[in-house]
């Protein structure tokens, strides 16, 4: 009976934490600390509770951490949605959450190809990619020659729209 709560729960809580969030980043355009880090907390309540791979669970909770660092230190992501990422993966599982993390950056990516193919053209768009690509595996910089003349569009409903979305997709090809 209590796990069967607590698995409604886990289940209820991210829904809240995602329609809060898409709320005030379509509003206003911030994700707020008062969502993301007690939905952190009650999701290491709930790893700790109810999950019996809790080494594996940190271990890829870890490399996910240090994955949105990069992408956030590189400013491809603001400190929001990262916050609301790594809160929601707590509530699927390790596999599930780097699914969902994979399908929310290559979701953002190609809509923002799209924007920038629209802006400079197919055959610049790709020289750009190529130059930033070689740039940071030579260097360890991203120069952003993909961003640059491209007028900062944002998300609809900002990125924890994308989030949610992806979340749901997530949420709907995994068992917990």
């Amino acid at each position: 009976m209590i796990k069967c709560m607590v698995n409604y729960l886990a289940l209820l809580i991210p829904l809240v934490m995602l329609s809060i969030c898409v709320l005030t980043d379509w509003q206003k355009r911030k994700i707020y600390n008062w969502v993301t880090i007690p939905g952190f907390i009650l999701g290491i309540i709930y790893v700790i509770y109810a999950k019996t791979y809790s080494v594996s669970y940190g271990v890829s909770f870890f490399f996910l951490f240090l994955i949105l660092l990069f992408v956030y230190s590189h400013g491809a992501m603001r400190g929001g949605d990262v916050k609301l990422l790594l809160a929601l993966s707590l509530f699927l599982t390790p596999g599930a959450f780097f699914f969902n993390s994979a399908l929310f950056m290559f979701s953002a990516f190609f809509y923002f190809f799209f924007q920038t193919v629209r802006v400079k053209g197919l055959t610049q768009t790709i020289n750009d990619i190529k130059t930033d690509s070689l740039v940071l595996i030579a260097i360890g910089e991203n120069n952003n020659f993909f961003a640059n003349g491209v007028k900062s569009r944002f998300f609809p409903g900002g990125g924890a729209t994308l989030i949610s979305l992806c979340y749901i997709v997530t949420s709907l090809l995994f068992k917990y």
